[in-house]
């Protein structure tokens, strides 16, 4: 009851669309500065003319500074000097020579009155960014201050006007000479064309990682007869024919030839975009050569390109990542991309890193800006994300999961705060940069508050654990009373170690319990043989028939199949668990022998690893693969297929495990063929050959497999082989239904 009625409070479904909303909120189209991506409708220096004109005299003491000397230790950043904000607005020496170099040098930008009158108001006492709220408002206009400016050159003569030096005082009227000016205006022009450069490139990476995988998923609203020659070459391995096995020495997994592509694109545009566009203006104050003014340019870009990553990384880790429901792309490969994503920005992170440190060294004062706290914040930001890499490889994730995950969590949540940090004490709110932050966060926070909904919705339940029915203690039979999930589910076992936060994905076995069907009703096949060699016959059992794997009564009396099989129909969900991780080892050391456990468990569901399950509705014929424990997956995909005719095959090691499984498998009906082979390999490529070059059956056919990587990828193969030689004529919709953590 307590799940029903939570399931009309929590629309899950809509929830996982939350973070493309988010990404629209934390993204607005503004025209201000100071608010939004400098590139997206925020400027930073505008008119350029008039801040250069400030930037020489904002340093300049006045009549009425504090005393103190400006701070400004380096030529990109200054900070708050001894000059207030509100003696900017009411000193005449420093309105008058404002408003005088003004005129002189914005006619240069074609830069309209009307333009420097909104700087004038908003821009004269806080710098680079305005505020217009009417409290720092000037004593005098721009026009006010520019006739007075110019009565005072008349009265002494042009020629005979000071001109304003950079830090001297400046207490009347000043010239701001060209060979002063020039620079000033040719460091912040191309630093804002910068600027802008880092903004929209940034965006086109966070915008185009994410949204690509949606175009390119419309191809499969295409008849699949047209897109399978095209989408089976794809799905190929890039080199070799393994994709699930990992490569030699453990050191990854290949990425199939469509991957590739995509992840080509991800690493070029990284590598493309970091460098353009940019502008190399001279003299400039910033930099005195173009190789500074490059290193400048080039270090900034990559650490906001670094941030754009963020973007893609977060969403496609992600459980709920709202991508599995607007794509066919399965989960497995959003994990793989999400690592590649994550090798490109570490390498923009560490390029910032070195080009700032390298910038500062050579040009500017290293020795003050090692002190800042933005500067040791961006050290940990660097070596947090920098530690992600050599703590996630593949043997790592494999060998201590738990560790690598908790690890992996904690390491994600330091580099989003020290990079926040890193932003804060440089900027403050200024600039936007802290908006790919608040993304990222909030992508990681949503995923972590959907997993939590999940959860409530299913409420506390109690787990029946038992040994499965003649497994000899190599499977686990897990049945939770009150929920019917499907696809998979992330099972949390809180009361096995104090780490009560660790949970383990299992597919969905069965969803419901009890049935009026006997269980010997279900189909046996008769064997077909197999094309390519008349002698070869797939061995066929129908894992309900007592003939072909007699038990004793008193064995029936055990089997957790068979009990869930009686009575009437309830929601109950099954999953067949084979111990593998300390978790699920702990569980199985504490199931009492011949008997069964009772223990808390909290139910993340349900999931889809692969959304392309979806595509089985379009075919009339289903062929699945499983092997070993992959049958728990691959049960119900068969039993709920709508076609005309379903064939299965599965090989296992032993025959005892064909009874793990009977109460399912009795329940597949008619339509599905069911052949097992027993100690021994299945013959793959017969089986997918037979199948594929059939002459009988029309409609596209469906292929999914369940099963070691090698079985896997033999499918994979088999598949690509037949479509090069040109056999297949149908529309084939391949589904390899697994993780590749």
């Amino acid at each position: 009851m307590a799940g029903s009625a939570a399931r009309s409070v929590f629309n899950l479904p809509l929830l996982t669309y939350l973070p493309f909303l988010l990404l629209l909120l934390l993204l607005p189209a503004v025209t201000a500065d100071g608010i939004g991506v400098i590139g997206a409708g925020k400027w930073m220096y505008k008119p350029t003319c008039a801040h250069a004109c400030r930037r020489l005299i904002a340093n300049c003491p006045l009549l009425c500074s504090e005393d103190g000397t400006p701070s400004a230790h380096h030529k990109r950043h200054s900070h708050a000097g001894a000059t207030p904000p509100e003696c900017f607005l009411k000193d005449r020496a420093f309105l008058r020579t404002q408003a005088l170099c003004m005129s002189q040098y914005c006619p240069r930008d074609d830069v309209a009155v009307s333009v420097m009158e909104e700087y004038w108001e908003g821009h004269l006492a806080t710098g680079s960014v305005g505020d217009w709220s009417g409290a720092l408002k000037p004593v005098m206009s721009y026009s006010e201050a520019l006739m007075f400016a110019r009565e005072d050159v008349e009265a002494v003569g042009e020629g005979n006007m000071p001109t304003a030096v950079p830090k001297k005082p400046l207490n009347q009227t000043n010239l701001i000479a060209e060979e002063d000016w020039l620079p000033s205006y040719n460091g912040q022009k191309s630093f804002e064309d910068g600027e802008n450069g880092h903004g929209a490139n940034s965006l086109a990476i966070a915008i185009t990682t994410v949204t690509i995988p949606i175009l390119l998923s419309f191809i499969r609203f295409l008849p699949a007869r047209w897109t399978t020659p095209m989408t089976t070459r794809l799905d190929q391995p890039l080199f070799g024919h393994r994709h699930r096995v990992p490569l030699a020495g453990a050191v990854g997994l290949m990425p199939t030839r469509g991957q590739a592509l995509f992840i080509a694109y991800v690493l070029l545009t990284n590598i493309f975009l970091v460098v353009f566009p940019h502008s190399l203006l001279q003299p400039n104050y910033m930099a005195d050569s173009d190789r500074a003014q490059l290193t400048i340019i080039v270090g900034d870009r990559a650490g906001v390109l670094a941030f754009a990553d963020f973007v893609a990384i977060f969403l496609f880790s992600s459980r709920n990542n709202v991508l599995l429901r607007l794509t066919d792309w399965s989960h497995s490969t959003f994990l793989l991309l999400h690592r590649w994503v994550a090798y490109a920005c570490v390498g923009q992170t560490v390029l910032h890193s070195a080009l700032m440190w390298y910038y500062y060294a050579e040009w500017s004062d290293w020795a003050a800006e090692s002190r800042l706290p933005y500067w040791y914040w961006g050290i940990v930001g660097t070596l947090a994300l920098c530690l992600v890499l050599p703590l996630s490889v593949l043997p790592v994730r494999r060998r201590v999961y738990e560790a690598f995950l908790a690890g992996h969590q904690v390491l994600a949540v330091l580099v989003l705060v020290a990079c926040f940090l890193h932003i804060w004490h440089l900027f403050e709110y200024k600039w936007g940069y802290e908006i790919w932050i608040y993304v990222a966060g909030g992508l990681w926070g949503l995923d972590r508050i959907l997993r939590v909904l999940r959860v409530v919705r299913n409420g506390i339940r109690t787990a029946t654990v038992s040994v499965a029915d003649r497994s000899q203690g190599d499977y686990l039979r897990v049945e939770i009373e009150g929920i019917a999930a499907e696809g998979h589910a992330y099972l949390y076992f809180p009361t096995l170690s104090w780490r009560f936060w660790e949970n383990h994905p299992f597919s969905v076995l069965s969803s419901f319990a009890g049935s009026s069907t006997p269980l010997g009703s279900s189909h046996v096949s008769s064997g077909p043989r197999l094309a390519g060699d008349p002698e070869k016959t797939v061995q066929s059992t129908g894992v309900g028939a007592r003939e072909i794997l007699p038990r004793a009564e008193s064995d029936s009396a055990s089997d957790s199949g068979s009990r869930s099989s009686t009575g009437p129909v309830r929601p109950c969900t099954a999953f067949l668990v084979r111990p593998q991780t300390s978790a699920t080892r702990v569980l199985a050391s504490r199931v009492p022998p011949g008997a069964s456990l009772r223990v808390p468990v909290l139910v993340e569901s349900s999931y889809h690893a692969n959304p392309a399950v979806r595509q089985l509705a379009q075919c009339s014929t289903l062929l699945c693969i499983a092997g070993g424990v992959g049958i728990s997956a691959v049960i119900p995909v068969a039993k709920t297929f709508g076609g005309v005719r379903a064939r299965l095959c599965w090989g296992v090691r032993d025959e005892s495990f064909l009874r793990v499984v009977d109460g399912e498998m009795a329940r597949l009906g008619p339509r599905v063929e069911v052949e097992t082979r027993v100690g021994e390999r299945l013959p793959i490529a017969d089986i997918v050959a037979h199948e594929l070059t059939r002459n009988d059956d029309k409609g596209d056919i469906g292929v999914v497999v369940c099963g070691p990587a090698g079985m896997a990828d033999d499918v994979r193969k088999a598949l690509g082989e037949l479509v090069a030689q040109g056999r297949v004529k149908r529309g084939v919709v391949f589904i390899d239904e697994a993780f590749s953590w």
